[in-house]
């Protein structure tokens, strides 16, 4: 992974908390390579991170984790659908936490906030019911399980408790995710639920 931060200070102070965690390795920022994973710290989520997050996501190859101490709505939904992985806030983001974000978004998992899913829904579904009834507004294009496991998505559950409450395997969760980002061409989790609110499918 690799750590991006305005001031030397913060920087230094993120990749301390991130060399605690045994399954991650820090790589230099001009030596980050498709698939790395980056740490952005900023105070907000403002044009000039918006604009830094579609440079890191472009061609889909970088994964982003952002790390803020403020988020507007709209900045939020702008972050998510620039393809951020994840989101913590700063004052939260402990060298555990800070290290399983990174992780999920290794996966191509999205981890946010139980406050910042609940702003994002709101948000989305808001959108959503303002386009309902426009011309081209489709119909559901979910199955009933994408439906189910998207809806347990959005509110907080991970894989294994997905699996529980559905009777699936982690697999199967695993692959409705996944062949449902790969259809719709969505980059993680926060993404598919974002995209499925906004279109009513969920």
């Amino acid at each position: 992974m690799v750590v991006r931060a305005a001031d030397p200070i913060s920087r230094a102070g993120a990749e301390a908390q991130l060399r605690r965690h045994p399954a991650l390795e820090l790589v230099a920022e001009d030596a980050a390579a498709p698939g790395v994973v980056t740490v952005l710290l900023a105070e907000s989520a403002d044009a000039s991170v918006v604009a830094a997050l579609r440079r890191l996501v472009r061609g889909g190859d970088q994964r982003v984790v952002l790390v803020v101490e403020r988020m507007r709505e709209t900045e939020l939904l702008e972050a998510v659908e620039c393809g951020v992985a994840a989101i913590l806030w700063r004052r939260e983001a402990t060298a555990e936490r800070l290290g399983r974000a990174v992780l999920a978004a290794a996966r191509g998992e999205g981890d946010l906030p139980a406050d910042l899913l609940g702003r994002l829904i709101t948000q989305v579904g808001r959108l959503q019911r303002s386009v309902q009834g426009q011309p081209g507004h489709s119909p559901s294009g979910l199955s009933e399980r994408e439906s189910d496991v998207l809806r347990l998505v959005a509110e907080g559950f991970d894989t294994g408790e997905i699996a529980a409450r559905l009777s699936y395997s982690e697999r199967t969760v695993k692959n409705v995710l996944h062949g449902l980002t790969t259809r719709l061409q969505l980059r993680n989790r926060a993404h598919a639920v974002a995209h499925a609110v906004r279109e009513g499918y969920i």
